[in-house]
């Protein structure tokens, strides 16, 4: 039993599986080899949201497969389903929004509890946001995802818990401006027109001024949706202002709004590859990103995208075996048992993840 061995989520452990490799913190042994999983050890395991990956032993490298693929796209089919279904919600709660409702602070706060109990594993919410984005809708799943990317970098920048809850408030709300704005604008097959982009280019104002207005709300949170479209260099709006006059809710929301915009398909363009996203990140951190948080968000997609199984172009299966910073679209892969450096083969790009 114990000769084959499979790296799972946390979220994917049961009790009664047998640890196959010591779990780490800080140097420090928190769970020794060949300890069963209890109930109380999954507990422990899913409050640390730096721990990506647990080895188990497994019983053969056929189940090894099975298991992964299976599980891969239950997965993705939950977390899809959820975000969905938070995602009506959030619909329902930007009607109230304009109808002036008193109770959509009760929402909001609900909303991001719904959102990070699906956010514990990186994994899940990377895999679907590069997979699904959020397709047509610019507003709503738009807002899930993007609150649920925010989470995600928030954790991973060590925010305290009340911040992120506050930085979640902001992503989820960080588009509600556009509810204001004619519809036909979003919906239409080519490209804004000047006037148009003008007139989009306001909605962070107008969901500035609807945020303020809520009482008992931290005023981090308008800022947030204020800010979240302006750039390091000063070249963003609506303020155009620059560096350390950019709240840091914005700075983070400004990353997960390009991430998930890039992977998704809109009314006036497709959505690019999982590479093409990752190097717009990586560009945009010189002078328009924020520099710092840009490396630590891309420091943990990259270990998402180790290891994928992806298409070619060829339409050959290969398998990511190493990223450079430098050139993120250019990996070392592993193809028709050899390596393969896209780095030296230019003719050659990935085309696409397998699930």
């Amino acid at each position: 039993m114990k000769e084959n061995i499979i790296d799972l989520n946390v979220n994917e452990l049961k009790p009664g599986m047998v640890v196959a490799k010591e779990i780490q913190e800080d140097k420090k042994v928190l769970i020794s080899k060949d300890v069963i999983i209890t109930d109380a050890i999954l507990m422990k395991l899913k409050s640390l949201y730096i721990l990506e990956k647990v080895s188990v032993y497994i019983d053969s490298d056929s189940d090894k497969i099975e298991y992964k693929k299976q599980d891969a796209k239950q997965e993705l089919e939950n977390v899809e389903y959820t975000f969905n279904e938070i995602c009506l919600s959030l619909h329902e709660t930007f009607n109230k929004i304009k109808n002036l409702r008193s109770d959509v602070i009760k929402e909001v706060r609900e909303l991001t509890k719904q959102l990070q109990n699906e956010v514990k594993d990186p994994n899940i919410i990377i895999n679907d946001i590069v997979f699904y984005g959020s397709g047509k809708d610019s507003i709503y799943r738009h807002g899930i995802n993007v609150a649920a990317i925010s989470n995600l970098l928030g954790m991973w920048l060590k925010l305290d818990e009340n911040k992120i809850k506050l930085l979640t408030y902001s992503a989820l709300l960080h588009d509600v401006g556009k509810t204001k704005i004619d519809d036909e604008i979003f919906n239409k097959p080519e490209s804004l027109t000047k006037n148009d982009y003008k007139i989009v280019k306001s909605h962070p104002i107008l969901g500035y001024n609807i945020v303020k207005e809520f009482t008992f709300l931290d005023k981090s949170v308008s800022q947030g949706i204020l800010m979240h479209h302006e750039r390091e260099d000063g070249s963003g709006y609506p303020l155009g202002i620059k560096g350390d006059k950019i709240c840091e809710f914005a700075k983070i929301i400004a990353i997960a709004d390009v991430f998930d915009a890039i992977n998704s398909n809109r009314s006036y363009r497709k959505k690019k590859s999982p590479f093409e996203a990752i190097q717009i990140i990586k560009k945009e951190s010189f002078g328009k990103l924020d520099y710092n948080y840009c490396n630590v968000f891309l420091s943990h997609i990259l270990n998402y995208y180790m290891g994928r199984e992806v298409f070619l172009n060829t339409n050959k299966q290969a398998k990511i075996i190493q990223m450079d910073i430098n050139e993120l679209d250019r990996p070392l892969l592993f193809v028709d048992d050899e390596f393969l450096d896209l780095k030296e083969h230019k003719e050659l790009y990935i085309e696409k993840f397998i699930l």
